[in-house]
């Protein structure tokens, strides 16, 4: 049974140190800067004992992440532990190793999006860049792409991620951002594009932009309208809050009326770790606001005020919101 977290202000057990040692090693290990030393340092933690291997199980069924990876794992630690007792450190400490190594490697996919890209932002990280056309691209938070100026045409695409365009207007040479099955194409205009697991959308600040997707017909946006796709699909034009739809470029993040879950989600692509909301019921709650994106401190505070919830921290990488 996976054991839930409880507040911070709670006397610190044994069992919650090495919970949060483990969450801790959980988010250093997924970080942009992990280093084969660090890997190192997990592996011979570890095997300090079963107690680190059973808190650091904890750690994997309360995030529900490394599925696969962990059952390899169990596995090794069963085979090892049966081994005689001479054998049993290194073996499991390597296996250990290396199997979180290609569980991160399969179900953490910036890193191989990253190592294809031109361009590219880790977690939190903005970066604007001006391309040899005049044209300028702002890349939000864990965004990669690719860039190629040819003699006909300005290609980008859109590996992973959200980024901004300014596109300096030149009728011979359009400017097409692909992502996933679809593309946008212009000649000279101001609009962003985000890609979020299998969808992806486009939101216009100003100028005519045309959306495909799959073998489908187009559509044209104006100021203040978007579309996304799907699957090839193309779904309705909308219109939408500019302020609120373009406030990352601002290091802001706006929300009317939206559940906390929704919310948290967001905030969640913006911070290193992970934030947690336990309970449907408080999942649901709806959550007005504007939010600095480099507060972390200060949002969980301005939550826990309004919706009266208690915020636990454990390590700088894990936080948990619930009830009360």
């Amino acid at each position: 049974m996976t054991r839930l977290p409880v507040a911070t202000d709670a006397p610190m057990t044994d069992t919650d140190d090495l919970f949060a040692q483990a969450s801790g090693w959980y988010f250093r290990l997924q970080a942009d800067d992990v280093t084969p030393a660090d890997t190192a340092a997990f592996a011979a933690w570890h095997a300090q004992g079963v107690a680190q291997a059973q808190a650091w199980q904890e750690v994997i069924d309360l995030l529900g992440a490394l599925r696969e990876p962990a059952r390899s794992i169990r596995q090794a630690q069963r085979e090892q532990w049966c081994a005689p007792a001479k054998r049993r450190w290194r073996p499991l400490a390597s296996a250990a190793a290396v199997l979180l190594v290609i569980g991160l490697g399969i179900t953490h996919t910036p890193y191989l999006d990253r190592m294809r890209a031109d361009y590219a932002t880790a977690t939190g990280e903005s970066r604007t860049l001006q391309l040899a056309d005049g044209s300028t691209l702002q890349l939000n938070t864990d965004t990669a792409v690719q860039v190629r100026l040819l003699a006909g045409e300005r290609q980008v695409r859109l590996l992973r991620g959200e980024a901004w365009f300014e596109v300096t207007r030149d009728p011979a040479r359009p400017f097409v951002v692909s992502a996933d099955d679809g593309w946008v194409k212009v000649l000279g205009t101001r609009f962003s594009v985000a890609r979020r697991e299998a969808h992806t959308r486009v939101q216009v600040a100003q100028g005519k932009v045309e959306v495909s997707a799959g073998n489908g017909a187009s559509v044209y946006l104006e100021p203040g309208r978007a579309v996304e796709y799907h699957a090839g699909k193309l779904a309705r034009v909308q219109a939408f809050e500019p302020t609120s739809g373009f406030a990352w470029r601002q290091r802001q993040l706006v929300f009317r009326q939206q559940p906390l879950a929704e919310v948290v989600d967001e905030l969640n692509r913006y911070w290193p770790g992970q934030t947690l909301v336990l309970g449907e019921a408080l999942r649901q709650r709806k959550v007005s606001g504007v939010f600095d994106i480099d507060k972390p401190e200060a949002v969980l505070k301005a939550l826990s005020h309004t919706l009266g919830v208690t915020a636990s921290q454990y390590t700088g990488y894990l936080r948990v919101l619930r009830e009360g």
